[in-house]
């Protein structure tokens, strides 16, 4: 498709979802409604030509009314306890872990709640609040209303006088019972797509950015009040695991590892993250690429037939860390950067090296101290860097150093949220600057598909669209069992 058969394709199609949760809500079939607005949330997500949409807003401020009846006061609330909602349900992954961690070890009682599908996957979240007053709950993300219904039960009967909102972009069910204790419970989200759009921009008192783009974004393009935004960068967070090995004999080699979904390396028309690995591989003939992450790999297999026995791809794994740690440098992906994979890499003591797109990039920015230090304009001059790291170990063994050294400690990280839970601000400015976003949104329609929509629309758990869809759905099934395609 061109870029406006797409952009006419994805108006049509969330115009539509919008017309039906309406209709939906007028009904009072909120089940409906709410597949219908996170339908449209993720659409729009994949999309990200856009941050928020006034019209989804709406109707989830009318589902909120209309299931959510809040049956306490601030008066009533337990000062000690605190709601988190985690509708991402990882166990190391992204961001639950270490604010866990933290608010375990603060004394707080924490009501965690997520998905059903998360119950008995979470081994290390459970290890890292040991010692804590921690109580699990699980939910179901097949009726939409029914998750309502639950984690507003939840609300009233724990009565937290602070919830945290750690959401999926599109997740209505959850956004709806956080906007009605507006001015009951003090919310707080944890914005970690601040890059895309997401659904629910007034339903948290506070935003908690890992970033100063991220509070940028929110207060330009989103329209949140400068006053509601609080600065608070991560660490990754990891405990020990038993190293699984590689793939290959590491004898006399030497490793770049790269990770993340592979996308993030596709839709640079000049291809440059493939250029420099093919560059690197054919200079240093010890050299092994190791690919940690799952997705389109057409263009490493062309790595394998190029370079036999020196290229690899394997899924994620626990032993992340430990993976790091066998590398000699980070690749970056590019065009689209993993900031935690960096993170992963500094704390490792490797170096991340990472191409600089052109253009603005402060997209790309604030995910490490010393950022500055590991970015490079071009191929020619990050490819010079590899190669002396490559070829001088003292100079690879003080960078590792001097970045491990500029990382949050869990410590620090532990006493910033306190005083962001209690106060409202922490050691860190929020800096607000004019923040240019369009070569970044390029990128979505690049590699944005039609097959989202089957993705998203004709999913298990959103039957109720199939009276509306059916076309989407007889596709999927055809595509799933003839085509053998894959949808995450």
């Amino acid at each position: 498709m061109t870029e406006e058969q797409k952009k006419t394709t994805v108006e049509t199609m969330v115009g539509k979802l919008k017309r039906i949760a309406d209709s939906s809500v007028s009904k009072k079939n909120y089940r409906k409604a709410l597949d219908a607005v996170t339908a449209a949330s993720f659409i729009l997500e994949e999309w990200n030509q856009f941050y928020t949409d006034d019209d989804l807003e709406k109707i989830l401020t009318d589902i909120s009314s209309a299931l959510v009846h809040p049956g306490f006061t601030k008066e009533e609330t337990n000062e000690d306890t605190i709601l988190f909602y985690d509708s991402f349900g990882f166990d190391v992954r992204a961001l639950a872990l270490v604010y866990m961690h933290a608010l375990s070890e603060l004394g707080y009682k924490v009501i965690y709640i997520t998905k059903i599908e998360s119950k008995d996957s979470q081994p290390e979240l459970h290890r890292a609040v040991e010692g804590g007053n921690v109580i699990w709950n699980y939910v179901s993300y097949g009726n939409r209303e029914q998750e309502v219904k639950d984690i507003h039960a939840l609300f009233e009967q724990y009565k937290p006088a602070k919830a945290i909102l750690y959401s999926t972009p599109d997740d209505a069910a959850g956004m709806a019972v956080f906007k009605a204790y507006e001015g009951i419970t003090e919310r707080f989200k944890i914005n970690l797509t601040d890059h895309a759009f997401w659904l629910g921009k007034d339903v948290f008192d506070y935003n908690l950015e890992f970033r100063n783009y991220g509070a940028c974004v929110s207060v330009k393009y989103r329209g949140v009040p400068e006053e509601k935004e609080i600065i608070m960068p991560f660490y990754p967070y990891h405990r020990d695991q038993e190293f699984k090995g590689l793939p290959f004999d590491a004898q006399g080699r030497k490793i770049v590892f790269s990770g993340g979904s592979v996308y993030k390396t596709l839709g640079d028309p000049q291809n440059r993250y493939y250029v420099i690995l093919d560059k690197l591989l054919s200079k240093h003939e010890d050299l092994v690429f190791l690919y940690a992450g799952t997705g389109d790999d057409s263009e490493i297999k062309k790595l394998q037939d190029k370079f036999p026995g020196r290229a690899y791809r394997i899924d994620e794994r626990k032993d992340l860390f430990e993976l790091m740690e066998q590398c000699t440098f980070y690749l970056n992906t590019f065009p689209f950067i993993g900031g935690l994979m960096m993170q992963f890499a500094v704390d490792a003591k490797k170096v991340p090296l990472t191409l600089r797109k052109e253009g603005s990039n402060d997209e790309n920015k604030e995910i490490l101290s010393l950022q500055d230090t590991v970015e490079y304009d071009d191929v020619d001059s990050l490819i010079a860097e590899a190669d002396r790291l490559l070829d001088d170990e003292e100079y690879r063994i003080k960078r590792g150093e001097e970045l491990k050294a500029s990382l949050i400690s869990p410590d620090k990280f532990r006493d910033e949220l306190q005083a962001a839970l209690t106060t409202h601000k922490n050691s860190y400015e929020v800096r607000i600057k004019d923040t240019d976003t369009t070569e970044f949104r390029k990128q979505y329609i690049i590699r944005f598909s039609d097959k989202t929509f089957r993705q998203v629309i004709a999913s298990e758990n959103k039957k109720t669209l199939i009276g509306d869809f059916p076309g989407l759905f007889i596709k999927k099934a055809f595509n799933k069992v003839v085509k053998k395609e894959k949808l995450n």
